[in-house]
């Protein structure tokens, strides 16, 4: 089980939502959440290097998270950069 941060603006719509459905908020933050948590596991599951293993995933309203070499490519010489200079400032 993990713990959720919901931010005000959202918590405040989802309890729109729940009053309007009349359904328990806990549920409607269930199903808001798994969106999001289906996306992080469906980007998970890659092999690092073979881009062709990365699922491409369509969320309704949301848009296509598309793995895309030149991306992947991208944010490693980002987190290689920042793990460079963590390592500057440790020594």
């Amino acid at each position: 089980m993990s713990i959720r941060s919901v931010p005000k603006e959202i918590k405040e719509i989802l309890i729109g939502i729940s009053k309007e459905k009349s359904l328990p908020y806990k549920l409607i933050e269930d199903v808001f959440f798994h969106e999001f948590e289906f996306l992080a596991k469906m980007m998970e599951q890659g092999d690092k290097g073979n881009y062709g293993s990365y699922e491409n995933v369509l969320l309704k309203e949301f848009g296509s998270f598309i793995a895309n070499e030149k991306h992947i490519n991208k944010l490693e010489e980002i987190r290689n950069a920042n793990q460079e200079k963590d390592n500057e400032i440790c020594e």
